[in-house]
């Protein structure tokens, strides 16, 4: 059984989260004046993709961050933030430990932001994912989420050639 505890920041501030997942594909994006398009292409090379972020960071607006357990094992972490100037709730942080995805703790998890989201009147709830990321974007997709935007040089200026785009989903509350 998962149960969701709500971690105090004083105790979760700047913990560092390392992020890793494995895939074997991409979502190609394709840029052609004004025409975009996402076509996924797998290589059935496996390629392990690694990162940090730390929770409670100073550019969030009032972030809430909860942790799926079970008994005192901590499975995953989801964070979340108003972005009152456009009435949306941010997803800043959604990560299941490798020995638990596929086990219901990240539909659970994103489940409780979006709860959240339409008790508090949000329009929307939205996150950030890469375009090489094909399994965060197949849940997110089975959870109700679309492509919302893009940015073809957030992490680098060759996001297109290493095929790693940050792509914004969304999905509307209200």
């Amino acid at each position: 059984m998962i149960t969701l505890k709500k971690l105090k920041d004083q105790e979760w501030k700047d913990r560092q989260l390392e992020f890793v997942y494995s895939t074997d594909g991409f979502y190609d994006f394709k840029c052609q004046g004004y025409n975009f398009s996402l076509e996924l292409h797998r290589d059935g090379v496996q390629k392990e993709v690694r990162f940090t972020d730390k929770l409670f960071g100073a550019w969030l607006e009032r972030p809430s961050a909860y942790g799926a357990y079970s008994g005192d094992v901590l499975l995953g972490i989801i964070e979340f933030s108003p972005e009152s100037w456009n009435n949306r709730l941010r997803v800043s942080n959604l990560l299941v430990f490798k020995d638990y995805r596929r086990k219901g703790v990240g539909k659970t998890l994103l489940g409780k932001a979006i709860v959240y989201g339409k008790n508090h009147g949000f329009r929307m709830i939205v996150l950030e994912t890469q375009t090489c990321n094909i399994n965060a974007i197949g849940f997110y997709l089975s959870m109700g989420f679309e492509p919302i935007g893009f940015d073809l040089n957030s992490y680098s200026n060759a996001d297109i050639d290493q095929c790693e785009v940050r792509l914004e989903m969304g999905k509307k509350l209200l």
